[in-house]
C-alpha cells in the first residue's frame, strides 16, 4: 500500500511521530511519502499582528503544491492510505473532491472542519480551509473507510468539533486518554495504536 502522511499547521515532516510512522510502515513493504507544505513563521505572524500577509499557508498554495510534488505520483490502482494530522484533515476534503481521488481509507488525527477559537495564529492561518459544507456524499464515495483518533484534553481542538467530523464522514472513532494534540509535547514521537490503524 501507499501511504501520504500530512503534517498540521506551522509543521513539518520531521515533527512528532511522523519519522518513526515512516519507517515503521517502510519495514513493512509500503511506500511513504511525507510532503512538506508551505507554512507560515510563527515568531514573525506573531510580530506582525497588525499587518498580516500570509505569503505560504492557504488552500490554493497547499492544493497547488499536493498537484505538482504528489499527484503526478498517485497510480489509480494502487491501494492508497492517507494520514491526516490536525488542519490537514479538513485539507484532504477539499483535495479529494478537487481531484477526484479515491481512497482505501484515511486516518484522521485530532480533526475539525471549523474555527478552533484557541490561539489566533492557527485560527489566521487556517481560516481558508475552514469549512462544513462540503458534498459529504461525495467524500463518503471517495473515502469509503475513515478512522478518527482524538483525545480529552486536545489543548487546541475541542472534543465536540473532532467528533462532529467523525459524523459527518461515519468514520469509526478512537478516543485516546490524555493524548493531547498527539505532538512531541504530549509524548508521541512514537504511536504505536496509530501504526496498528494503518496496517489492519
Amino acid at each position: 500500500m501507499k501511504f501520504i502522511i500530512f503534517h498540521g499547521s506551522f509543521g513539518n515532516s520531521k515533527e512528532n511521530w511522523i519519522p518513526w510512522l515512516k519507517e515503521e510502515l517502510e519495514k513493512f513493504g509500503n511506500i511513504v511519502s511525507v510532503p512538506e507544505f508551505p507554512i507560515e513563521d510563527w515568531d514573525q505572524l506573531t510580530k506582525n499582528k497588525t499587518k498580516i500577509i500570509l505569503k505560504k499557508q492557504n488552500l490554493i498554495n497547499w492544493l497547488n503544491f499536493f498537484k505538482k510534488s504528489e499527484l503526478k505520483n498517485i497510480n489509480k490502482t494502487e491501494k492508497l492510505c492517507f494520514i491526516a494530522h490536525s488542519i490537514a484533515s479538513v485539507f484532504i476534503l477539499h483535495l479529494v473532491l478537487k481531484f477526484n481521488i479515491k481512497l482505501e481509507k484515511v486516518i484522521f488525527i485530532s480533526p475539525f472542519l471549523e474555527k478552533l477559537n484557541t490561539l489566533w495564529q492557527i485560527d489566521k492561518v487556517n481560516e481558508t480551509f475552514y469549512k462544513t459544507n462540503f458534498n459529504f456524499g461525495k467524500i463518503k464515495k471517495l473515502i469509503p473507510v475513515s478512522i478518527v483518533i482524538y483525545s480529552d484534553n486536545d489543548p487546541y481542538v475541542g472534543r465536540k468539533l473532532m467528533e462532529k467530523f467523525a459524523e459527518k464522514l461515519n468514520s469509526k472513532k478512537k478516543l485516546i486518554i490524555n493524548g493531547g494534540h498527539f505532538n512531541k509535547k504530549a509524548g508521541f514521537e512514537k504511536f504505536p495504536q496509530l501504526l496498528k490503524l494503518c496496517l489492519k
